[in-house]
């Protein structure tokens, strides 16, 4: 029955017009229009927007004139309920109120302001109304690209919208590339939500804008490991070596993502006031920092890394074994000869008798190379090579392997190290070399290969 719903539409309690309301919207009754279309006045901001939704349920044509009022509402979940329930309105009653709902301060009004008008066949005129549309579509990209007419359009979204859309806004202003857009971008660092901040970060860094290396080596403080990361790798890409003392400190940072990004920032830095702290990260409980750690020392190319990588040929992960192997002879093709290598080889020793068969497999074959212990397994060759014929054949034993490394620096380094080793034995994985995807290493390769002789 209608008339104890309409009563209650009557009640002074809220609530109790709300439930009253909500079953309207259940079953709708066309003979509760005009009471409806009175109840658009409520002081209660729940009550008008379900008589909205109540409103649009109704197969009446009298409904459109009510909701078309509230188009003007103050409160956005009203007007997004009656935009909603206008997408079959007679064009010219709605249009210019909609058309305005495309600047609201409010995400989801615009969004259904947006939705309604394409219902309604509508398409924007002009520069300014395209631009509008777009953001209100949360099209973005599209919008940026009318370049700087899209900034104010694009900052106003940026002020009233969620996390996602304050990130792809911001995204977009960097693709803008010009400079109006920095002051946004700039306070779009000291946000509180991640996903934003880390937007601005990676728009800033895009843009190569220096002077936002300070706040940017604020955010390695942050709380967020992600926007510690970020922040670590975006101080690498801008070349910002005050940054290297709070990246060493980083690689004590209790998240490893940002620890490892630590060490390879640190490496692409080159300073090298990190080569002890990336010493110390070879001892990082996790493998990934371990071999970062070890890849930055060969960027950086320090003499004192040597002892430090000599001990990280012990380590139970195969891939930082190579890797520090590898890094050895980037910091010097003669590495096993030099006393720091030699002092360090003495502490490898136990690990002959390791728990791994890997590790004693790679310590056995190195002290062996190196003259400093009896082989454990695969005995050298009867009849005495040289001990500088040994070293070289270890060496190059062990770029062959890098030469099949997922890291394009590593592969680099191996076919320029055994371009310098000139060794027969190498020609079949440089000619392997020589498919590389990257074109650095195919070049590198085919300058070993000549140096050989083949």
């Amino acid at each position: 029955m209608l008339w104890p719903i309409l009563h209650q539409l009557k009640s002074k309690d809220a609530a109790i017009r709300r439930r009253a309301v909500e079953e309207l919207c259940r079953k709708p009754n066309e003979r509760a229009f005009r009471v409806l279309g009175a109840m658009l006045d409520d002081p209660d901001n729940e009550v008008r927007r379900l008589a909205a939704v109540a409103l649009g349920k109704l197969e009446d044509h009298r409904r459109f004139e009510p909701l078309a009022r509230a188009l003007g509402d103050r409160d956005a979940g009203v007007l997004i309920a009656a935009a909603a329930a206008l997408k079959k309105a007679p064009v010219e009653l709605v249009l210019p109120a909609l058309e305005s709902l495309l600047r609201h301060a409010d995400a989801g009004v615009r969004g259904q302001a947006a939705q309604t008008l394409d219902a309604l066949g509508w398409r924007p005129d002009g520069r300014d109304e395209e631009i509008w549309y777009r953001v209100a579509k949360g099209q973005f990209f599209q919008a940026a690209g009318f370049g700087v007419a899209a900034v104010p359009a694009l900052e106003a979204a940026l002020l009233s919208g969620s996390s996602s859309i304050g990130a792809g806004v911001i995204e977009a202003l960097g693709h803008i590339g010009d400079r109006c857009v920095l002051r946004s971008l700039l306070q779009a660092l000291r946000s509180a939500d991640p996903a934003i901040c880390i937007a601005a970060v990676s728009a800033l860094t895009r843009l190569e804008v220096l002077e936002s290396i300070p706040q940017i080596l604020a955010l390695l403080r942050n709380r967020n490991p992600q926007v510690r990361v970020v922040a670590a790798e975006s101080l690498g890409r801008l070349r910002a070596a005050e940054a290297v003392e709070e990246l060493c400190a980083l690689l004590m940072d209790n998240a490893w993502e940002v620890r490892r990004e630590a060490a390879e920032t640190l490496g692409r830095l080159r300073d090298s006031r990190a080569v002890e702290p990336l010493s110390g990260a070879l001892g990082d409980p996790d493998a990934d920092v371990r071999e970062a750690a070890a890849i930055a020392l060969g960027s950086l190319g320090d003499p004192r890394a040597i002892g430090p990588l000599v001990l990280a040929l012990k380590d139970p992960t195969s891939g930082v074994r190579r890797i520090a192997a590898a890094t050895l002879s980037r910091i010097d093709t003669d590495w096993s000869s030099l006393p720091e290598a030699r002092a360090a080889a003495e502490e490898l020793k136990p690990a002959l008798h390791d728990n791994d068969p890997g590790v004693r497999h790679f310590v056995g074959h190195l002290l062996a190379a190196m003259n400093v212990a009896e082989p454990a397994y695969a005995p050298l060759p009867a009849g005495g090579a040289s001990e500088p014929s040994q070293r070289s054949k270890l060496a190059v034993a062990c770029f062959l392997r890098v030469l099949g490394d997922p890291d394009r620096d590593l592969r680099l380094a191996a076919a320029e190290a055994l371009g310098r080793l000139a060794d027969e034995s190498a020609q079949a994985g440089l000619v392997r070399a020589r498919a590389d995807f990257d074109p650095d290493v195919r070049a590198a390769a085919e300058e070993a290969l000549r140096a050989i002789g083949a």
